[in-house]
């Protein structure tokens, strides 16, 4: 592979067009195409380009080592996961359209760590299952051998110790567009204060759920999903809350859609 196909092939993998690399760069798109086509050769700014397009400046030179190196990695891996969950959002429509434009991304950095201990850490699956004493109910267990294997900077940025982090596995439409079928989400069981309009994992009397919460007056809990044509707010009082068994899991500080 020579200098032209590493430049396209680390363009398209980031996502880019010649315009918008070139853009990011500070160069001019004809730049851009003239160095993907082979009419130039060498150029002054390929570390520039290596770090728009997050690959190995040293592959992107010479096609030695790695595409993506390990710093590339983590700086890749804190500029996609940084702290999606946890930023503040004026209202839920943009809540949504915050989640959705970067749910892609959250699905492509979760594979970018490799199985190493020391940059990844594997998360075990909560999961539904039969309750022995009671045949027409579920309880909710730890997976032992479903596990989703997270990279360390979602932990770290998060400050969420690995012991204390579940993943879950979504299941119907309930929260489209933002966490769909399919997809997973890691939770904090560390964190179950209710914050309005977080993201939770919840034991709903032996279902597991991820909602967002808010909170109401005397203790009580609203529960709301995205897709709330099909699944209106739940709005329960203390005493419901308890009758029901409805426990926090924890506080959602990651998701993909795999799906």
């Amino acid at each position: 592979m020579n200098l032209s196909d590493r430049i396209r092939t680390a363009r398209k993998n980031a996502g880019l067009t010649q315009a918008e690399l070139a853009e990011v760069v500070g160069i001019a798109q004809t730049a851009i195409s003239q160095l993907e086509s082979g009419k130039t050769l060498r150029s002054s700014y390929l570390i520039q380009i290596a770090r728009a397009c997050s690959v190995n400046s040293s592959w992107l030179a010479t096609g030695e080592g790695e595409m993506h190196s390990p710093e590339d990695m983590r700086n890749l891996g804190r500029a996609l996961i940084g702290e999606i969950f946890y930023d503040e959002h004026e209202d839920d429509t943009r809540l949504n359209q915050a989640l959705r434009d970067r749910i892609e991304f959250l699905r492509a950095a979760s594979k970018i760590a490799p199985s190493d201990s020391d940059f990844a850490t594997d998360i075990p699956y909560l999961i539904e299952l039969d309750d022995p004493s009671d045949s027409t109910r579920t309880v909710i267990e730890v997976s032992a051998v479903s596990s989703l294997m997270l990279n360390n900077e979602a932990l770290s940025n998060q400050r969420v110790l690995p012991e204390k982090a579940v993943a879950i596995a979504i299941s119907g439409n309930s929260m489209s567009p933002v966490l769909n079928d399919g997809g997973s989400v890691v939770a904090n069981m560390d964190e179950k204060l209710v914050v309005d309009g977080k993201i939770y994992a919840i034991n709903h009397g032996g279902q597991l759920r991820v909602k967002t919460l808010y909170r109401l007056p005397g203790g009580g809990l609203r529960i709301r999903s995205f897709n709330t044509s099909e699944h209106p707010d739940e709005t329960y009082s203390a005493a419901e809350v308890e009758q029901l068994k409805l426990e926090i899991i924890g506080r959602v500080f990651w998701g993909a859609s795999f799906f």
